[in-house]
């Protein structure tokens, strides 16, 4: 749970940059409705038949409503009755469900089906397939546990661990043995392991084993079976995996087709579910109306980190204050008329670079006065967490990233990610260019031409030399084991996030600024434009039996520097080209 001060600045973020919100609720009179009564009053003096609650207390819809249209928090209320939603399908009301910054969803939207929250889990799979990032309190009278659990199984997919045929036998083998003396044993497995268990696993996929091995909740019921047993380690990681598959055997009619990624949820205390796009908070509806109440709790037992509190300060600022910013942007008529002119003259390769350089310009400028104002936010939420955390910097780091700074192996991986993060990044661009790492075989290269040189039609010259290939400049990166300790700070090394893991290259093999480096000349077909997934082809030069000839290799970029660090690299190399043979000696 986020501390007191921590809590403002998550509704700074969060909750303050709400300006409309959408009801999604069948017990909600909608605009229809309310029009088709007055109509009928007007008319034969009888209202519509209808069987919904809000004619018998129509008091707590206005709470609701009133909530929302406080005069500090004027906002836009739209209603839906969820009455075209499709469960078999896709939510039809989804289309426009992204529109709004807050959805308010009751669980049980169809009445003819007590209890049934189909619609309502359709409609958050739609949400969660799009990449607008979405707030949601499901508001409901139903018993909020079953609720809860109904939908994280209706927005997980089938767990990846399907046992085979040998191994079900095995584990039908250690039950049978174990019935003997224990006649209950497979009631008393059901009871240990049941669908909270399963949940477990799904929540915490990589470490539910060792949970279970050390013989903590919610395993301890199971291990206490296993000890009574005499299983061993193996057995018991076997029976808890066959009885977790048979657990969802009967889950999976509720399930997704697909997995939501990252798919987490709180497994105690206040209850939350959050997707890449979604965040979930749950609220009863016999409690009370103070929905923005219930959100903050939520959002706050969630606890996200600064670095995400940071994000979302900049998405809300882009929003509120957007249209200002872009303002500021254009008011550099004579620039701006200089690179449209460019990009209406321009036409092919040349004109797909402009335009890529142009909106990057166009950003920049935007940004420039949206990021301001987050710089302010940030500044505030650095200064309170400084104040709170004391000499405890390292056990703040840990309650926010669950990372112990204070722990040396946590620490260097730590800084690893931090080298990578500052001077690599995915790749990016449609063609090649400077800082580009791409690996051929089981080596890897850098592309130091300089950036104006790889422009597809920008060298003239080179067309009528190689025709459809470009001539660029590659370093060969030398890869520097773990267990290395290399000098950061000498401008010969780099760190680049590959698979996931960062890895340390050095410019040149030895480490050292008097070595030089391994570069050659390749020939770039297609003028180095890309085709699927930042491959390309480029022809090289090797010695044949009497003559040197050409061969055809296929590439895979897997990083790209940043610039500045793309451009020390392309200095120490035109340095090493011509540096001078001095015959000094000692």
């Amino acid at each position: 749970m986020a501390n007191e001060h921590y809590a403002e600045f998550i509704s700074e973020a969060f909750i303050k940059p709400i300006r409309s919100v959408l009801i999604v609720d069948d017990d909600y009179p909608t605009l229809d409705e309310m029009l088709d009564l007055e109509m009928a009053h007007k008319g034969d003096g009888r209202p519509p038949r209808t069987g919904k609650k809000w004619y018998d207390t129509p008091q707590r819809i206005k709470n609701v409503i009133d909530s929302f249209r406080r005069p500090e928090r004027p906002l836009l209320v739209d209603i839906h009755d969820g009455a075209n939603v499709d469960f078999k399908g896709d939510a039809k009301v989804a289309s426009h469900l992204h529109q709004s910054d807050l959805l308010v969803l009751d669980y049980e939207l169809d009445k003819a089906r007590p209890g049934d929250g189909a619609r309502a889990i359709e409609i958050l799979r739609g949400l969660m397939s799009n990449d607008h990032f979405n707030l949601v309190v499901v508001h409901t009278s139903e018993d909020l546990d079953v609720a809860y659990r109904e939908i994280i199984l209706g927005l997980l997919g089938p767990m990846n661990d399907e046992l085979t045929g040998e191994e079900r036998e095995q584990a039908a083998q250690l039950i049978a043995e174990c019935e003997d003396s224990q006649e209950d044993i497979i009631t008393a497995l059901g009871e240990a392991v049941s669908v909270d268990q399963y949940l477990y696993a799904r929540r915490f996929s990589g470490t539910y084993m060792r949970t279970m091995g050390q013989g903590q909740q919610p395993y301890s019921g199971f291990c206490a079976l296993a000890d009574a047993a005499g299983w061993n380690n193996g057995s018991r990681r076997l029976l808890l995996r066959h009885l977790l598959s048979q657990i969802e055997g009967p889950l999976r009619s509720r399930m997704s087709g697909a997995a939501t990624a990252s798919l987490k949820w709180s497994t105690s205390g206040v209850k939350w579910i959050k997707s890449d796009s979604v965040f979930v908070a749950f609220s009863r509806k016999a409690d009370h109306d103070d929905l923005f109440g219930d959100l903050q709790q939520a959002l706050e037992a969630w606890n996200p980190a600064p670095s995400r509190l940071f994000l979302a300060k900049l998405r809300a600022e882009m929003d509120e204050y957007g249209v200002v910013a872009q303002t500021e942007a254009l008011e550099r008529q004579h620039a701006l008329a200089h690179w449209y002119g460019r990009l209406l003259r321009s036409g092919g390769d040349e004109r797909r670079w402009l335009i890529a350089e142009s909106v990057a310009r166009h950003s920049d400028q935007l940004l420039n006065t949206i990021l301001r104002r987050v710089e302010t936010f940030a500044t505030a939420l650095v200064d309170a967490e400084a104040k709170a955390a004391g000499d405890d910097v390292d056990g703040r780091c840990n309650e926010h990233f669950s990372v112990n700074l204070s722990k040396p192996q946590s620490k260097k991986k730590a800084e690893r990610e931090h080298n990578a993060f500052v001077c690599s990044k995915p790749p990016q661009g449609w063609h090649l260019t400077t800082g580009h790492v791409f690996k051929v075989e089981e080596e890897h290269w850098v592309c130091l031409s300089p950036a104006c040189d790889l422009v597809p039609g920008q060298a003239k010259a080179h067309n009528a030399i190689f025709g459809d290939r470009v001539p660029f400049l590659a370093v060969k990166l030398h890869s520097v084991s773990d267990g290395g300790s290399p000098d950061v700070n000498s401008n010969l090394f780099i760190f680049l996030t590959l698979a996931g893991d960062v890895k340390t290259f050095c410019f040149n093999s030895q480490g050292k600024e008097a070595t030089s480096p391994v570069w050659r000349t390749f020939y770039a077909e297609r003028r180095g434009v890309f085709s699927d997934n930042f491959s390309f082809k480029f022809s090289a030069t090797k010695a044949g039996s009497r003559k040197l000839v050409s061969v055809v290799h296929q590439a895979q970029v897997v990083a790209q520097l940043r610039y500045e660090y793309a451009l020390n690299l392309l200095q120490k190399l035109g340095i090493s080209m011509t540096r001078i043979g001095l015959d000094f000696v000692g």
